[in-house]
């Protein structure tokens, strides 16, 4: 089974090399040697914007390279924590193929004091156990190896991201 989910990469772009977008995107191809193929997209990782010119891009940001995939956008609470807001998460679709991966990505964004997420939750304590379960700009409760700690989750969610259903 291959990998699907990388932690991350330091990328070095010289100005003098990479003088178009198109070429940049070819020169992260290269350097990245992602399992999708081509990186045709490229997104900020927090709010999953499109970058599309070289002039967007910031010196010591973080991004993340992708094929034609899009981001799944969802805000995972740390159990038993409510004082910790939400951390918004964006998934490429490709990423969404693995479970593991999908935990593996929520235990970079969301640093639990038990070590790796071992299973994600509703804010009810119902538990998602596949990636079809997950639905786009929806909270859930990252759990490691304890059990669901039932906490008014849903009156903590912050005014400025508090979505109608």
């Amino acid at each position: 089974m291959e990998t699907l989910f990388f932690p991350g990469r330091k990328v070095v772009v010289n100005p003098r090399q990479v003088s178009t977008f198109d070429s940049f995107l070819a020169f992260l191809t290269r350097v990245t040697e992602g399992p999708f193929g081509a990186v045709r997209k490229l997104y900020t990782p927090l709010q999953g914007h499109k970058v599309q010119h070289l002039d967007e891009l910031k010196h010591g940001s973080e991004y993340v390279a992708a094929g034609n995939e899009l981001f799944r956008k969802l805000d995972v609470f740390t159990n038993g924590d409510v004082l910790v807001p939400p951390a918004r998460i964006h998934i490429l679709k490709y990423t969404l193929r693995s479970w593991p991966n999908v935990l593996a990505m929520v235990t970079e964004k969301v640093h639990l004091r038990t070590g790796a997420v071992q299973m994600l939750c509703r804010l009810d304590g119902r538990p998602v156990c596949s990636p079809t379960e997950l639905v786009t700009n929806q909270y859930y409760v990252a759990l490691g190896a304890e059990k669901f700690k039932a906490l008014p989750y849903d009156q903590c969610i912050p005014r400025d991201v508090e979505r109608t259903t």
